[in-house]
């Protein structure tokens, strides 16, 4: 009886640089579990001992997204300016990461899936993000130079921002990556453009929470009668 075949390490990450240039090359339909096999001269059993399956595979790609960009954070200098930390993570970190690797920014962040969440190869690489924020929020919370937030906001609220700009920059550029779009944004600087706006963001983060406070020449709010008439005025 012949002996199984085992595969190490090693073929698992040659598997996943092949699964990830047929990604860069023609996006998520070009993977595929003969196709993989295809492009490193093995058979499908090889990805199926190593993945389990397609939805696995792609799993496994997603958390090779996801820590890529936590380690991409983890390593950005530590200085004694958590402020200033924690703005740079944006374009040092986020930017750098979806510039480089857009085909694992489609699938980790900007077109996630609920079948990559049910995969337990894309786990615990999936909160390695998170964590890496996490890390430069608490330093900046414990400094007392942010609000007290619940750090799932604090998180979500910076991560929308850069997935943002992140989609919107990379829309910019020629097909594969991009669609040509903002022809306007011509010769404009976006690394500053994510300075400003994450330096902004963390500025905003530091305001008390809560309702702001009116300002006094404010106008006050109308009257039922007045919100009414101006409905009418405005139309549906």
């Amino acid at each position: 009886m012949a002996r199984p075949v085992k595969h190490d390490a090693s073929t698992r990450e040659a598997l996943l640089d092949a699964a990830e240039a047929l990604l860069a090359g023609g996006g998520p339909d070009a993977v595929s579990v003969r196709s993989v096999a295809d492009a490193l001269g093995v058979s499908t059993r090889a990805v199926y001992s190593a993945f389990g399956s397609k939805p696995g595979l792609v799993g496994a790609l997603a958390a090779r997204g996801f820590q890529a960009l936590a380690d991409r954070v983890n390593s950005l200098p530590v200085t004694d300016d958590p402020l200033a930390d924690l703005a740079a993570a944006g374009p040092q970190g986020f930017r750098v990461f979806a510039l480089a690797r857009p085909h694992l920014f489609r699938i980790t962040f900007d077109q996630i899936s609920a079948e990559i969440y049910a995969q337990p190869s894309a786990y615990p690489a999936l909160f390695a993000p998170y964590r890496a924020l996490e890390s430069r929020f608490t330093r900046a919370l414990d400094a007392g130079l942010l609000a007290p937030r619940p750090m799932v906001e604090l998180v979500f609220t910076y991560h929308a921002v850069c997935c943002g700009l992140a989609a919107n920059e990379l829309s910019t550029l020629p097909p594969p990556v991009g669609a040509n779009f903002w022809k306007l944004t011509q010769g404009v600087d976006f690394l500053r453009l994510w300075e400003l706006a994450l330096a902004a963001l963390v500025r905003g983060l530091g305001a008390a929470p809560g309702p702001a406070a009116a300002k006094p020449d404010a106008k006050p709010a109308p009257s039922r009668r007045q919100a009414v008439r101006l409905r009418q005025h405005l139309g549906p």
